[in-house]
C-alpha cells in the first residue's frame, strides 16, 4: 500500500521538506551573523488551508429574518500584528541578523519538526493496527 498517495501523508511529508529547508536557510543566517552587509532569510510558511480549500462542501446559512446572525466571515485585526512588528536594529557594518531572534526561530523549527515526525508515527501506526498488525511488526 502507496500511503504516500494519502493527502494527509503528503502534507506531513511536504512540511517536513520545508522544515528541513528551513534548518538550512536559518543556519546560514547564524553561520553569517558576523558578515558584513549580510541579511537574515526566511522561507514563507506553508499555507495548507489555500492547497486543499474545499469551498464546493461550504454550507451558508439562511437569512430568512432581518434579526438573524449575518453568515459573512469577518477578518480579523490579529494579521496586522506581524506587519506592525519592529524590526530589529542593523549593526554598523549592516548586518541585521540578531542571534537570539535565529536561535528562538531555530528552537520552534525543531519543535514542528519532532511533533510532524511524531505524528506520521502515530499515523502509520494506525494502519498497522487497521491492517491487523501490532506496534513495530
Amino acid at each position: 500500500m502507496d500511503l504516500g498517495g494519502l493527502p494527509l501523508f503528503q502534507m506531513m511529508s511536504t512540511k517536513m521538506e520545508w522544515l528541513g529547508r528551513r534548518q538550512r536557510v536559518l543556519a546560514q543566517n547564524i553561520a553569517n551573523a558576523d558578515t558584513p552587509g549580510y541579511a537574515p532569510k526566511d522561507l514563507d510558511p506553508i499555507d495548507f488551508k489555500s492547497k486543499f480549500k474545499r469551498d464546493t462542501f461550504r454550507l451558508q446559512l439562511a437569512v430568512t429574518n432581518t434579526g438573524h446572525i449575518d453568515s459573512k466571515i469577518r477578518q480579523s485585526a490579529f494579521g496586522d500584528e506581524k506587519e506592525a512588528r519592529k524590526k530589529y536594529e542593523i549593526s554598523p557594518t549592516g548586518n541585521a541578523v540578531v542571534l537570539e531572534e535565529q536561535l528562538i526561530k531555530v528552537a520552534d523549527n525543531a519543535g514542528q519538526h519532532q511533533l510532524a515526525t511524531s505524528l506520521y508515527r502515530k499515523n502509520l501506526n494506525l494502519f498497522r493496527i487497521a491492517l491487523g498488525r501490532q506496534g513495530g511488526q
